[in-house]
């Protein structure tokens, strides 16, 4: 086991596929995207391992209610996502119904799956199929002293912690939900993480991009905030793309700016929405797993003599970034894709509150651009009813809509 990263001169990663450009081809992908789907060539990876401890809550993040009008969680709001994109993909090819349906596959942890699969039950599946969602967890590792020492939980057990998002690559093939996206004939896989309340679930354009770039691995990245964002960036290594955490760069280094574009040099951050195909899934699951390297993170850890010092080995969704033959960037627009839950109630950023706010924000521009007055940005558009803003000009056009109104199907 190793515990040292890659080594090696840092550059900036700047062949994105720029925002302009996406809007520029966005009809054709569209097009691309909403065949794949309709083919039945698409899943849906949900990152869902975490409780929502820093809100308040030990249920699993996505259970957790953001406060919106229609009180909707956000499992719910990426399920009707889906839904409303299945029957996009549907009318695409002039059908009623899309089948088979997108495949979800939601990635949990020991501390989160059974009542991820109660919630789910409960609230029948948000109106998905049963059979089209399928739970899986992460694994954990055991947690260590600061000498390298195991650490006991009790005098029999010995304390462990979930082994970070980039577990997924170990879980999709020992679950068997790899082999089975093979089976199936999937060829493109979407990626995110359950606390982005924004997140354009399967989003047919990016997914049309990737396809027709012939990606193998891609994400959506943002252009940073400003320079001090606490965010990892996509940079190159030994010629290798990467994902440069905001502590591995120089103060100077993050703030220096690329004259040729105005730009921060280091300037695409890290959002975890990304893009795989299952092919690279399966050839990178046993090479991460030979290299056998994990990041540590210096914690305080639980033990049978109480709190210690201690460390957790953690494995990134990112690390096999390196490994990728052919990788996509595509620039997406902050206001419109990401706004996530990380933060107590009550926080300036990354909170329920500027989620929920987001959102609202969001489908106010959405109710405007279609001719409709909403009454502040307090107006809610289920995404049964539009995925990214279509479709609402017969209910919006020269309507005035009232406050904390939700707008359904």
């Amino acid at each position: 086991m190793e515990t040292e990263h890659s080594s090696g001169k840092v550059e900036p990663f700047q062949d994105v596929f720029s925002y302009n450009q996406l809007k520029e081809n966005e009809g054709r992908l569209r097009k691309l995207g909403l065949q794949l789907i309709a083919e039945g060539k698409v899943a849906v990876i949900l990152l869902a391992g975490g409780q929502g401890t820093r809100l308040g809550s030990t249920n699993p993040k996505g259970c957790y209610d953001i406060g919106l009008p229609s009180g909707k969680s956000l499992f719910q709001l990426q399920a009707e996502r889906i839904r409303r994109v299945q029957t996009m993909a549907a009318e695409h090819v002039g059908l009623k119904d899309l089948n088979p349906p997108i495949k979800w596959y939601i990635m949990t942890s020991n501390f989160t799956e059974e009542e991820t699969r109660q919630f789910f039950v409960h609230h029948q599946f948000f109106g998905l199929e049963p059979s089209q969602v399928t739970l899986f967890s992460q694994g954990s590792l055991p947690c260590l002293t600061r000498e390298g020492k195991l650490i006991l939980e009790t005098n029999s057990q010995l304390a462990w912690a979930p082994d970070g998002n980039g577990g997924i690559y170990r879980s999709l093939k020992s679950s068997g939900c790899l082999e089975e996206m093979q089976r199936a004939g999937i060829e493109c896989i979407d990626c995110f993480s359950v606390d982005n309340a924004l997140a354009r679930v399967c989003d047919p354009v990016f997914l049309g991009a990737c396809k027709e770039q012939n990606a193998e691995c891609g994400a959506r990245v943002l252009a940073k905030a400003y320079p001090e964002e606490k965010v990892g960036v996509f940079a190159t290594r030994n010629g290798n793309l990467e994902v440069v955490e905001y502590s591995e760069l120089p103060p100077a280094e993050a703030a220096a700016m690329d004259p040729s574009t105005g730009q921060l040099r280091y300037n695409w951050s890290n959002i975890c929405m990304h893009f795989f195909t299952p092919a690279f899934l399966s050839r990178v699951c046993d090479t991460l797993e030979a290299q056998g390297l994990y990041h540590v993170a210096q914690k305080s850890i639980p033990s049978v003599d109480g709190p210690v010092p201690g460390i957790k080995l953690e494995l990134f969704i990112f690390d096999s970034f390196p490994l990728a033959k052919r990788a996509l960037l595509v620039e997406v627009k902050r206001e419109d894709e990401f706004s996530p839950v990380k933060n107590a109630p009550g926080s300036a950023t990354d909170s329920p509150e500027t989620a929920r706010a987001s959102i609202l924000s969001l489908h106010g521009r959405w109710i405007r651009e279609a001719g409709g007055v909403p009454e502040g940005d307090t107006v809610e558009v289920s995404p049964l009813l539009s995925y990214a803003g279509e479709g609402l000009g017969d209910i919006c056009s020269g309507q005035r809509i009232p406050s904390m109104t939700v707008l359904e199907p």
